[in-house]
């Protein structure tokens, strides 16, 4: 009976304390890990080392190169037939 008692006890008071105080630790972590992510990305998103941009000014970081027709010679597109179709 007296082990009954103890199983009892252990189950519904001792346990659900060390559960929850196992994971308000690991909640903790994961709170304090993921605020240092974000000030890390925080950080290299807004770095004081880039030079600053003016308002309106543009970065163009890929130019395609030439096609091998030239533009000038351009008459427009093919004409496409076209019938147009009623309901």
């Amino acid at each position: 009976m007296f082990k009954f008692i103890l199983i009892v006890v252990l189950i519904f008071f001792v346990f659900p304390k060390l559960l929850k105080w196992a994971l308000r630790g690991f909640v903790v972590s994961q709170m304090n890990k993921a605020q240092q992510d974000f000030q890390q990305q925080y950080k290299s998103n807004y770095d004081t080392n880039r030079p600053k941009k003016r308002e309106g000014q543009i970065d163009v970081d890929f130019v395609p190169p030439k096609s091998g027709r030239n533009s000038d010679d351009f008459n427009g597109g093919e004409y496409i037939d076209y019938e147009e179709v009623k309901d």
